[in-house]
């Protein structure tokens, strides 16, 4: 089981660090790529495809342990709101504005690191590489 399957209650701050943590690969996809595909004078000493394919399944699992996170700790403040008082609810529902936002910024984020793939990726892959 990943860590938030198995500790679902974790401070904001706690949240906000591990999604920067996650988000790091994607920051750096541009970097990452240009430094696993070759250049022209290169090309016949590295395999794309395979770094290609590695890439993308290794960004595709940080994408996924991003989204059930995040989804894991909306769902955990639902239920909890669920069952607040009403003087508990408004600090509930904030958290659960910004998880939503984070939620937006997550779909950001993989559409950006998508189009660069794309990019970068197409030409040493046989089929239209998407993330």
């Amino acid at each position: 089981k990943q860590w938030y399957q198995r500790r679902v209650a974790i401070t904001a701050g706690e949240f906000k660090r591990l999604l920067t943590t996650f988000r790091d690969k994607d920051d750096k996809v541009i970097y990452n790529l240009n430094a696993l595909l070759p250049t022209a004078s290169f090309s016949d000493k590295v395999d794309a495809a395979t770094n290609c394919q590695k890439f993308k399944t290794e960004l595709l699992d940080l994408h996924q342990q991003r989204e059930q996170m995040i989804n894991s700790c909306l769902e955990f403040q639902q239920n909890k709101l669920a069952s607040a008082s009403n003087e508990t609810k408004r600090p509930i529902q904030r958290v659960i504005r910004s998880l939503k936002q984070e939620a937006s910024v997550e779909k950001i984020v993989k559409e950006r690191s998508n189009a660069f793939f794309q990019t970068k990726c197409n030409p040493y892959m046989n089929f239209n590489a998407s993330l």
